[in-house]
């Protein structure tokens, strides 16, 4: 593998740029740590023989090769916010006992960059694609889409597409993403609350402020470890990915089910928001292609008179975005709830030529013979008429993304580069 290495360093240099989204300066719509990082993308690019595209700061590309039909491959460079209690640098893109670390590195900085170096390796060994191969860094993915949405707007849409951005062997299915906001009454006893960096993360963290005559009745020393200094209120939970919410530890749980002991509204919204699978919330469903609904609850404030808190919840194909929102107004009938961002499910038949290719490449390096499956995660895949998910997590890994100490083997990111290339050629020969 003779880009290897420098793909190595390319992605570490990535790393180190906080592309978390800001605000828009200077026509730079994501913020100015976004935008460098796709530019210092393209300019890799660039001098590796690709021709590239920079799409005003929403997206960019870089393309190789000649023909009518265009392999896709979408990657994202923008990430989830940092969060807190990182034990290695979050954005050092240092070697550290054999992994590369930071954040970003499988979500999705590492795998996009490995698509790039792996189709230069290809090319550089004398194949000939019979497709052109276009590379395609998106800015938005972590916050709305609006950069792919954009790309499909203004440019060609791939005949066939993958995107490093979720798990092996393949994805051929992917569970609707549908997000609400609920309001809630303020109790009068809460000044204030605020916990959560975004919807698709499980809170790892949560404060808030209480008035007098409720803290004098709380327990100091507390089974849910609730730290009571004050009138101030801190619980301490576990990150994850939004779409597999068991894995973390709601920090909001602990604060709810604390207040429930001495208040009928915090209890009653206890028994309903303290599961993972929708059970309480009357929204528990899963059917045989897709799997079973999750739910997150990941953001949480509160203004003067009410308290917000969103929900991330990645649904079947058998319960659709408006049914949700039937059964959780109902659920919510002592308050609002409101849409917000959605993706659709996606499904592609198992025994599709893109999925049987990928899957014939995943076998060939691993020497796994394995079947797709189906997540909650939403890719870019969802964006085209003809994509999936593919990589970089392998089965049964313990996986980092959206988490403190985000990391990667570098085994596992040599694996993941020859399975990359052997894609490529299957699917362009």
């Amino acid at each position: 593998m003779k880009y290897f290495d420098e793909y190595i360093k390319a992605t570490s240099e990535l790393i180190k740029i906080n592309s978390v989204e800001s605000n828009n300066i200077d026509g730079k719509p994501f913020g100015i740590g976004v935008d460098d990082c796709l530019k210092k993308a393209l300019a890799t690019a660039e001098k590796l023989g690709f021709k590239t595209f920079y799409g005003n700061g929403y997206y960019g590309y870089a393309e190789i090769g000649e023909g009518d039909e265009l392999l896709g491959i979408l990657g994202h460079l923008d990430t989830v916010p940092i969060g807190n209690d990182w034990d290695i640098p979050a954005l050092g893109g240092d070697i550290i006992d054999g992994y590369l670390c930071g954040r970003g590195v499988l979500d999705d900085k590492g795998p996009i960059m490995a698509t790039l170096f792996a189709t230069k390796e290809l090319i550089d060994s004398g194949f000939v694609p019979n497709k052109r191969i276009r590379i395609i860094f998106g800015c938005d993915e972590e916050s709305g889409w609006k950069c792919i949405d954009k790309y499909c707007e203004q440019e060609e849409i791939p005949t066939i597409a993958f995107t490093p951005d979720g798990d092996f062997p393949v994805i051929n299915c992917e569970k609707g993403v549908a997000y609400f906001n609920v309001h809630l009454k303020k109790p009068k006893y809460l000044q204030s609350i605020q916990g959560g960096e975004r919807a698709n993360m499980v809170m790892d963290k949560v404060q808030c402020t209480l008035c007098d005559e409720i803290i004098d009745i709380l327990p100091k020393n507390n089974e849910y470890g609730v730290v009571i200094e004050g009138n101030t209120l801190t619980a301490y939970g576990k990150s994850a990915h939004g779409s597999s919410p068991h894995l973390g530890d709601n920090a909001l749980w602990k604060i709810v089910k604390l207040l429930s002991q001495n208040d009928t509204s915090a209890k009653n919204l206890a028994n309903i928001i303290c599961n993972t699978d929708g059970s309480n919330y009357n929204i528990k469903c899963e059917d045989e292609i897709s799997g079973a609904l999750t739910i997150n609850i990941g953001t949480i404030c509160s203004d003067n008179e009410n308290i917000t808190f969103s929900l991330d919840i990645r649904h079947p194909l058998c319960i659709t975005r408006e049914q949700l929102y039937e059964k959780l107004c109902e659920t919510f009938s002592f308050g609002t709830v409101e849409y917000g961002f959605f993706h659709n499910p996606l499904y592609i038949a198992p025994d599709h030529p893109l999925c049987t290719k990928l899957l014939n490449a995943y076998e060939e390096v691993t020497g796994e013979k394995l079947k797709p499956i189906t997540i909650g995660g939403g890719t870019y895949a969802r964006a085209l008429p003809l994509a999936v998910a593919f990589g970089p997590i392998f089965p049964n890994q313990e996986s980092t993304i959206h988490q403190k100490n985000e990391r990667a083997k570098l085994t596992d990111l040599e694996k993941m580069y020859k399975i990359y290339l052997k894609a490529i050629e299957e699917l362009t020969k």
